[in-house]
């Protein structure tokens, strides 16, 4: 009975250590609308767009870390001069912010970039908090898992197999949502000393993270089978 409960302890550890590595994976991916990022926007809005209100009337839209495809860029942008024979310091951008100013008149849902862009971003952070949801909620029933000699309950895989699927397909949301703006972005560069990288930005880290525990809940499911199969012959 006490190595019945060092296991299901020790499982425990690890199944709540597993969906704190899935949180902060989420946090860590959605950190671009958070934080310090979150405040430069809201106040580059609140600045920018009040300032063309009151001086032309015309609407602005701000689109950020547009990439640079920098295979076409060299280090052009001087940070530092030094003497002669000392260092001299270059940089070369990989990221851009764009302001874009409509013409004056232009309805207020006017956009320089396309909106099926937003409504993308709008639908994966939903979707991350879907995730957030699922993970209270299986945390939640860990004690009622244990309590009853049942870590692996059917609707606890059924929940991890659903963060895994929602972990991908918010990734693949977000990185659509970049894509398009990249491609909307970039007809307006054409001449620029810069070009925009519009390469599909799949982010691997996310979809391996999301396969992995897609994976991890089947082998649950199969501990589960097992563990049923095991009482049965008993």
């Amino acid at each position: 009975m006490k190595s019945k409960k060092i296991i299901l302890r020790r499982i425990t550890t690890l199944y709540v250590i597993f969906f704190v590595v899935i949180a902060f994976g989420v946090i860590r991916t959605v950190s671009r609308f958070s934080g310090e990022d979150f405040y430069t926007g809201r106040n580059d809005a609140r600045r920018m767009m009040a300032a063309e209100r009151m001086v032309t009337g015309r609407n602005v839209e701000l689109i950020y870390d547009l990439r640079v495809a920098t295979s076409n860029t060299g280090f052009d942008i001087p940070i530092y001069r030094g003497a002669a024979d000392s260092i001299t310091v270059y940089a070369r951008p990989s990221l851009l912010d764009l302001e874009a100013i409509m013409p004056e008149g232009t309805a207020d849902e006017a956009s320089a970039f396309g909106s099926f862009s937003i409504v993308y971003g709008l639908l994966a952070t939903l979707t991350y908090a879907a995730i957030f949801v699922i993970l209270f909620i299986i945390i939640g029933s860990l004690r009622k898992s244990i309590r009853n000699d049942d870590l692996f309950r059917k609707s606890n895989i059924a929940l991890t197999r659903a963060i895994g699927i929602l972990l991908i397909a918010a990734s693949l949301l977000f990185s659509l949502m970049s894509w398009l703006e990249a491609r909307a972005a970039a007809p307006y560069f054409a001449g620029s000393p810069f070009a925009i990288n519009t390469a599909f930005p799949f982010n691997f880290g996310e979809i391996i993270m999301g396969v992995l525990i897609f994976l991890i809940a089947e082998i649950f499911s199969i501990s589960s089978l097992l563990s049923e199969e095991q009482k049965l012959t008993i």
